[in-house]
This record gives structure tokens, C-alpha cells and sequence, in this order.
């Protein structure tokens, strides 16, 4: 009798501590998921912002060559925030519409080359602020954030670009 007492004493405390860990792993997925859903908020208020400034170009009747590039600095920061932010809901929905985007502007001749996520390597056209990232494999460098991309028109640089490059030069 004692035994199974002892047993069933053991078997709670063990039942509680295992509820405990799984609460504590709970709260804290909680805590990841409110900080990623606040991301994504603030990227559909950026989206948001995106689609009004298209709508107010559309009402004036034409736009210059400062507003498209303002307006690409902007699909930047979207991009380099999507990049940061890995499966989170809405992030395919939002990628779409960058393309789509990307599209629009490549049917007025204008081309935003990619450099978000690419090694690095010397001679490249661009601005880059160089940051120190043990992470990385030794003398690895990868452009981890874009501040201005690199745009083309009929395949002539108008703008360079000005990235974050993360290196590990050990």
C-alpha cells in the first residue's frame, strides 16, 4: 500500500514538473509569436503606406525619377525586413506584391539588382559599412541589409547602392 502511494506521490510531481516545462515553453513561444506579430503589423502598415503613395502617383498623372527611386528605397526596407522575418503568416502574400511591383517598374525600363543574402566581394559598385559576424564562416562576407539598392535604367547605373556587409575575418 505504501508503495503504491509512493508511486502515485511521484508519478504527480513528475506529472506537475513535466505541465510546468511545457507552460514555461508555451509562454515563451507566446512571447516569439507577439514579437513576430508585430512585425508583420508593421509591415503591412509599410505595404499600406506603399499603396496609398501609388494611388496618390496615379491621381497626379505621372511621376519623376525621385519618386520612383523613393519609391524603390521603400520596396528596399520591405525586402530587408521580409528577409529578417522567416516563416511568418502573411509574409508569401507580401513578397507577391513586392514582385509584382518589381514587375511594374521593369515595364518602365527600371531594374533593382539584387544584393540582399549575396557574398560580398571586393570591386563591387557599392557603399558598404562593414560589420564584424563571428556566425559566419572565416573569411565569409554577406550583405545583410540594403539601404539604397542599386537601381539600373536601360541598363545604366542611376543609383548605387549602400548595403551592410557582415564578415568574419578571423
Amino acid at each position: 500500500m505504501n508503495i503504491i502511494l509512493i508511486l502515485s506521490l511521484t508519478l504527480a510531481v513528475a506529472m506537475t514538473a513535466v505541465t510546468l516545462l511545457n507552460k514555461k515553453n508555451l509562454i515563451s513561444l507566446r512571447d516569439d509569436l507577439t514579437v513576430l506579430q508585430e512585425k508583420l503589423n508593421e509591415t503591412e502598415k509599410e505595404k499600406a503606406l506603399l499603396k496609398d503613395e501609388l494611388l496618390q502617383i496615379g491621381k497626379s498623372g505621372g511621376v519623376g525619377e525621385s519618386t520612383i527611386l523613393a519609391l524603390i528605397g521603400e520596396m528596399s526596407r520591405i525586402d530587408n525586413n521580409l528577409y529578417h522575418m522567416q516563416d511568418v503568416p502573411g509574409r508569401k502574400q507580401i513578397v507577391k506584391a513586392l514582385e509584382r511591383m518589381k514587375v511594374s517598374l521593369q515595364a518602365e525600363d527600371y531594374t533593382i539588382v539584387p544584393l540582399l543574402g549575396t557574398a560580398y566581394k571586393e570591386g563591387m559598385q557599392v557603399n558598404a559599412v562593414f560589420v564584424s559576424d563571428d556566425g559566419l564562416q572565416p573569411g565569409y562576407s554577406v550583405i545583410t541589409s540594403v539601404q539604397k539598392p542599386q537601381v539600373n535604367r536601360a541598363g545604366r547605373m542611376i543609383q548605387a547602392a549602400s548595403v551592410t556587409v557582415a564578415q568574419n575575418i578571423q
